[in-house]
């Protein structure tokens, strides 16, 4: 519908079934969009309510009646979403509407479309990776697309694409997170994944730009803000309650933050704060021993050794220092560290 709707220069009102939840709700939400101008200067609209089998008839008393009625009274086009439009419930729209029945797209044709999209974006896919994605699509374009997605990050990160592995799931957590059209399968895809929700949060934070739009990225971004703040409060506080708030924050946050539909493919990408941390691990490794060694021999924690002995140690070490690595009982390579280390982000990582 987004895509027909910006071919045709039409602007796409979108809401979802379990926005309203009485007959007034829905007057206020679809009946006001309805008569309202639009907010582009002579641009047409499109009203396009989704997942309307979903309404309760208990709790949305009188939805479907006061839906059919707008429709009878509209003068924008108004399109519903309906994965069972047979539902007794909605016999009112069935006669309101010209029904169209959007079948699964043969297999043929959704290999066709994904060879498509990797040549338009340069990415290489093996034949028999995609193969399994046109499989395990079942004729689900978007979720094809969303599979070729991780598949051609995954290969640039080297991974086997045939074994299902941590970053593997890291990938499909995303693509559900990014494109989740409800609040539950998007807190869901955290609970799928073996991962800490620090990394998670980094792994959506770096990605999150090239996946919304700026407008929606300004919402998402302060989700985000919101759940990082949560995280701290755990690590500092101890307080794990409180993931029943970073988790929605950092998911569901995000993935209804969502307005508009992307317009092109995007490859996931590596979370550079992540990338850092594997490039210095043995730099911080090795500060941390000397750090462990310098305490142990002074009586005192290696946090405070690190920060207050270290740097005079280095400027010891880098004229001489024999007798103290000796005395500290410091490898080679951590003797060499000392002699040719810079001090001030040592200091700085000590603070951190």
């Amino acid at each position: 519908m987004h895509a027909y709707a910006s071919e045709k220069g039409y602007e796409v009102i979108e809401t979802n079934a379990s926005d309203f939840r009485t007959r007034e709700n829905i007057e206020r939400i679809v009946g006001a969009a309805s008569g309202m101008a639009s907010l582009t200067m002579g641009q047409r609209k499109i009203i396009l309510v989704d997942e309307v089998d979903g309404i309760d008839a208990r709790a949305d008393a009188g939805a479907v009646t006061s839906l059919a009625d707008i429709i009878s009274k509209t003068h924008v086009p108004v399109v519903l979403v309906a994965n069972d439009p047979w539902d007794p419930r909605l016999a009112p729209l069935r006669d309101a509407c010209l029904m169209i029945q959007f079948r699964r797209i043969p297999k043929p044709s959704v290999a066709a479309h994904l060879k498509k999209i990797a040549a338009a974006e340069n990415v290489r896919v093996p034949e028999d990776v995609l193969r399994r994605i046109v499989e395990n699509s079942e004729g689900d374009l978007r979720s094809a697309i969303n599979d070729l997605q991780m598949a051609s990050a995954a290969l640039e990160m080297g991974l086997v694409t045939g074994s299902r592995d941590r970053k593997d799931e890291i990938f499909t957590a995303l693509a559900t997170i990014f494109n989740a059209k409800s609040f539950n399968t998007a807190q869901e895809a955290a609970r799928n994944i073996d991962i800490d929700h620090s990394e998670l949060m980094q792994w959506i934070l770096e990605n999150a730009p090239q996946q919304l739009s700026p407008t929606d990225l300004a919402e998402a971004l302060e989700n985000l803000a919101k759940a990082d703040l949560y995280l701290q409060r755990i690590n500092t506080r101890q307080n794990w309650q409180l993931l029943r708030y970073a988790v929605p924050m950092m998911t569901a946050g995000v993935a209804l933050s969502r307005k508009t539909s992307p317009s092109k493919f995007v490859k996931f990408t590596y979370p550079e704060a992540i990338k850092f941390l594997g490039r210095t691990k043995s730099i911080r490794e090795t500060l941390n021993s000397i750090s462990e060694k310098v305490g142990k021999k002074l009586h005192m924690s290696a946090r405070k050794a690190r920060t207050e002995i270290l740097p005079y140690l280095k400027i010891i070490m880098s004229h001489d220092g024999k007798e103290l690595a000796e005395y500290f009982e410091l490898s080679p390579e951590e003797t060499q560290y000392l002699r040719g280390g810079e001090v001030k982000k040592s200091r700085a990582k000590g603070r951190g």
